[in-house]
């Protein structure tokens, strides 16, 4: 099997958290880093009994990446940037429902240290501009020691417009594309390093202030949208996030609607 490219070196040597990513498993292919975190959590693999609270996967080249609703995640072999984080401590059912806001947060405080302003959007992208820069996956478990959640992140580091996928050129960027020279090494460390407090202030006083920061990040508010999900389609002015994150919606008639999940897009006029 072939070494991974992730310099563990470097990334360690930029990290300054006390929890995640002390514990990292690093490949040269992953079909989904979620995979690897899960499987490490179930034992037998090279972190020992059961991976521990904090643990993150990293992998080269993710070819069966996987995003929100069954969706494939296009990541860039040695490029992009594909992490999992493994949440043993605190994962609750209700507080795992703001992680992927929570993530997506720490995720743009760490690319404004790099220099580059990133916007939010509902529930877990992040974007410069209209286009996609990163997204989130966040899977929740009921295991034998208590819920665990799996934070999967893919992020477009190094990629050229060439690396973009022909169908995903008008609507995908990169920190390279964008003019941010760093490595795959420094955004992990600057992800987990932001997070890490965000999490754990979430697990002390609750989601609230993330909450706070994660709305004023987002560019849509006061705007009419579309919420596409499973359950149908919702349109509404972006109104406000409840208590665990979920969308609010101002309908016509005055009244709201709390989406829980879903797909955000321009209302059509």
């Amino acid at each position: 099997m072939a070494d991974a490219t992730f310099d563990r070196s470097r990334f360690l040597a930029a990290l300054h958290t006390r929890r995640f990513g002390r514990t990292l498993i690093a490949r040269a292919e992953a079909g989904s880093t979620n995979d690897v975190a899960w499987e490490a959590l179930a034992g037998g693999g090279e972190t020992g009994p059961a991976a521990p609270d904090g643990t993150v996967v990293v992998a080269d080249a993710q070819p069966r990446g996987r995003g929100r609703a069954g969706r494939g995640w296009h990541v860039t072999p040695h490029r992009g940037l594909a992490l999992s984080l493994l949440l043993t401590e605190g994962g609750d059912r209700g507080r795992a429902r703001s992680l992927p806001l929570a993530a997506g947060l720490a995720l743009a405080r760490a690319l404004e240290a790099l220099g580059l302003r990133a916007d939010l959007k509902w529930p877990n992208d992040v974007l410069v501009g209209s286009r996609k820069l990163a997204g989130i996956l966040c899977e929740s478990r009921r295991t034998s020691g208590g819920d665990a959640v799996v934070i999967g992140l893919g992020v477009n580091v190094l990629d050229a417009a060439e690396d973009i996928p022909p169908e995903l050129a008008e609507c995908a960027t990169s920190l390279a594309i964008e003019g941010v020279r760093t490595t795959r090494e420094a955004v992990a460390a600057g992800f987990l390093d932001a997070l890490e407090p965000v999490w754990d202030a979430i697990r002390a006083q609750g989601a609230a202030d993330m909450l706070g920061a994660w709305k004023r990040r987002a560019g849509f508010w006061g705007r009419t949208v579309t919420v596409r999900s499973a359950a149908g389609a919702i349109t509404g002015v972006a109104h406000d996030l409840d208590r665990d994150g979920a969308l609010i919606l101002r309908l016509a008639d005055g009244s709201d609607v709390t989406a829980l999940a879903g797909d955000v897009e321009p209302a059509a006029r």
